[in-house]
């Protein structure tokens, strides 16, 4: 990873606390955090800086973009081709699976892998929502041995990453629990992350890790310490700066996607797009939103996506299908209005 942040570095930071968000391109390990907000000595500090200016430079790479609606889910005795064209004709030119691939025929791969050709889509990875650190230890050993098998079944296909999350202390992978923070449970995820890694070694799947905002990995100096924790290159990021969303930063979106490509670089595998609002009551709560109308700074992040050495996936997910041309047509309008080239 370009400019890796060191052991030290992502410590600091961390203690830093979310006040603290990195600028991107600064090598030196006293210059990575932004100068102190006002009023940080006594409130906690939600607006963003009044004078930071925007790098809205784009780079040379394109995005494809894919919808969680129409996915490449094998169905035995369906038509492969069929899905695949489908979603070309829908304007999306990637699509993702969940792992019941692992019961395909080699002719049905061959049949995939010839529709993905004649329509020019790309499919990228599996992604299974399982909790690998359940409180059930017979039920975590099963969903970890599942994941495994996901990873197996994604070299069957080619593919380079598969898509997981550390999980809850609550059986559900991604609700809250008081115990998601503590290091016990850090350990616990480190543990499980590497159990997977050691039942598939010697495959060259990596692991795209998936932020949850209620589990441990909920920013991007966790990705970094997780990464250094486990100790294994295979473990890679799926990003998704919502699912990192909390109220200190719902106004300092550009912040936090610059923080999260700075320190985690080429080690993203693909990106997801939705976007959050902040309800009006006395009490914040955050609800997912149509991209464009939240607080997501998409001209941020699609630049930065542009930046990265090779074009990545970004996902648009979790609306109604009725919705998704209406983010469909926000993505590409913002792209053309940055500079940064959709691939069609």
């Amino acid at each position: 990873m370009k400019n890796r942040i060191t052991r030290r570095k992502a410590l600091a930071i961390t203690a830093a606390g979310s006040g603290m968000l990195l600028c991107p391109g600064v090598k030196t390990a006293e210059a990575w955090s932004l100068k102190k907000t006002w009023g940080e000595d006594f409130l906690t500090p939600w607006s963003p800086d009044p004078n930071r200016k925007r790098d809205l430079k784009p780079g040379g790479s394109h995005i494809r973009l894919c919808c969680g609606v129409y996915g490449l889910h094998y169905e035995k005795g369906k038509s492969i081709g069929e899905k695949v064209e489908k979603i070309r004709k829908k304007g999306y030119t990637a699509a993702e699976a969940s792992d019941e691939w692992n019961e395909a025929a080699d002719s049905d791969i061959r049949e995939l892998q010839a529709a993905l050709k004649q329509h020019d889509v790309l499919f990228y990875t599996l992604h299974l929502a399982l909790n690998n650190i359940h409180p059930d230890h017979e039920e975590r050993k099963k969903n970890l041995k599942r994941v495994a098998q996901m990873v197996e079944t994604a070299d069957r296909l080619g593919l380079s990453f598969v898509v997981s999350h550390t999980g809850s202390c609550d059986p559900s992978p991604v609700k809250p629990h008081r115990d998601n923070w503590t290091k016990e449970t850090w350990e616990t995820s480190v543990k499980s992350i590497r159990q997977i890694l050691k039942d598939t070694a010697g495959s060259k799947v990596n692991l795209g890790i998936e932020a949850v905002n209620f589990c441990n990995i909920n920013n991007p100096r966790a990705h970094v310490q997780f990464r250094q924790d486990v100790g294994d290159p295979r473990v890679k990021v799926t990003l998704d700066p919502t699912n990192m969303m909390n109220p200190s930063v719902y106004y300092r979106s550009t912040e936090l996607i610059e923080e999260c490509f700075a320190l985690l670089g080429e080690d993203i595998m693909y990106a997801h797009a939705k976007d959050v609002i902040l309800s009006p009551e006395m009490l914040p709560v955050i609800k997912w939103m149509i991209p464009g109308t939240g607080t997501m700074d998409y001209e941020t992040y699609l630049v930065q996506l542009s930046r990265m050495k090779k074009p990545r996936v970004l996902m648009l997910e979790f609306l109604p299908e009725e919705q998704y041309p209406q983010a469909k047509q926000f993505i590409e309008e913002t792209a053309a209005k940055v500079g940064v080239k959709i691939y069609k």
